[in-house]
């Protein structure tokens, strides 16, 4: 099957996702292409044909970008085109514009984009759109079922796979000897939290440091890794940050601050199930996160054994009296440690997500009443 990916995203998750995705199906033998801006690098790309998008979400982008959407959708040829996040969403979405007429489209939204707002026109803007491009989307896939959902509740009524999140367990593993990964981390406290992902609202690491500052943990580091501006967040912090708060910026490779930490913190406002949460328990690190949708899926839901604990959306002061609990608790975060790694392997692997995801792209291509 040729497929071909398209996502503005070139940091974070998303691109982590990929990179398994694409690695399985390249090993499945499909041919795969991705179209995604320059600043992604190659790494763990081997076997795909990769287009460079020259998109940044700034408005004057958007027609160069449908130009070379239409130029790799008519040069790749593909049996069936994935689009990740809103801007790939909405420019693929337009049939006629970017040349996607009559392929299969498969949409993966990380996150419905009216998420972004939380009330008032733009909320309703991107509701009504979401709905309108539904009918122009053959396959809905999510990381989970909590998305699915949240689209059935809006009226959506394309045809939704949960995927799960992909990731190679070979490669983020537990590790032995934290006290050597702290040190090389430059921690300075005896024990660690983890805060992973970009500096930005919908992370939440407004909430986090907010409540840091009011209440530090004793004993304790607060390290932040991300790209982003930390100047709004040092005003929020202005006695523990650089104290017990740290940042270290962009890092690429996070495995190092996963084997240093005791646990790792999610306070975000919205997710879809965040990669962070898998990566985390897959390196063995019990996991305290917020509410929102996946983080129940991905480490609490039963039958298996939880990998963490979940606390209330927006409640950070409970995110941290949580952590807290377990900092001071050996044995229950080796137990959570343990069964969270157990959670990855037998959830996450890319061969088990990537044989939703072949179910999804069959009942695209197939279409409606298997006639394409």
């Amino acid at each position: 099957m040729r497929v071909l990916h398209v996502s503005e995203v070139s940091w974070g998750g998303i691109p982590s996702l990929l990179r398994d995705f694409t690695a399985e199906q390249v090993r499945r033998g499909h041919r795969v292409s991705l179209l995604i801006p320059t600043p992604m690098p190659d790494r763990g790309l081997a076997g795909v044909h990769r287009l460079d998008w020259s998109i940044d979400r700034r408005a004057s982008s958007l027609l160069p970008a449908v130009r070379q959407l239409r130029a790799a959708v008519r040069r790749e040829r593909p049996d069936v085109v994935h689009l990740h996040s809103a801007f790939a969403g909405f420019l693929g979405r337009l049939p006629l514009l970017a040349g996607t007429a009559g392929v299969p489209l498969v949409y993966q939204p990380h996150a419905w984009s009216f998420e972004i707002h939380t009330s008032g026109w733009a909320r309703r803007l991107t509701e009504a759109w979401e709905r309108v491009a539904s009918r122009w989307t053959d396959v809905l896939v999510t990381n989970c079922t909590d998305e699915v959902d949240q689209g059935r509740e809006l009226g959506i009524r394309t045809p939704g796979y949960a995927l799960g999140v992909p990731l190679d367990v070979e490669r983020f593993h537990p590790q032995a000897d934290p006290a050597h990964w702290k040190a090389r981390a430059g921690v300075q406290q005896p024990r660690m939290l983890l805060c992973l992902g970009r500096l930005a609202r919908q992370k939440g690491q407004d909430l986090l440091v907010r409540a840091w500052e009011a209440e530090p943990l004793p004993d304790t580091e607060l390290l932040l890794v991300g790209p982003g501006d930390t100047a709004p967040y040092q005003a929020l912090a202005p006695t523990q940050w650089g104290s017990t708060i740290r940042w270290v910026g962009d890092q690429s490779d996070v495995r190092p601050y996963l084997w240093a930490c005791d646990a790792l913190v999610l306070p975000s406002r919205y997710e879809t199930v965040a990669v962070v949460v898998a990566e985390a328990m897959a390196c063995g690190r019990p996991v305290v996160a917020t509410r929102v949708n996946g983080v129940e899926m991905a480490v609490t839901d039963g039958p298996a054994d939880p990998g963490g604990v979940v606390v209330a959306a927006g409640d950070a002061g409970s995110l941290l009296a949580e952590a807290h609990r377990l900092l001071t608790d050996e044995d229950r975060r080796r137990t959570l440690g343990a069964a969270g790694r157990q959670r990855v392997v037998d959830l996450f692997t890319p061969k088990l997500v990537v044989d939703r995801l072949d179910e999804a792209y069959a009942a695209a291509v197939a279409g409606p009443g298997g006639m394409r």
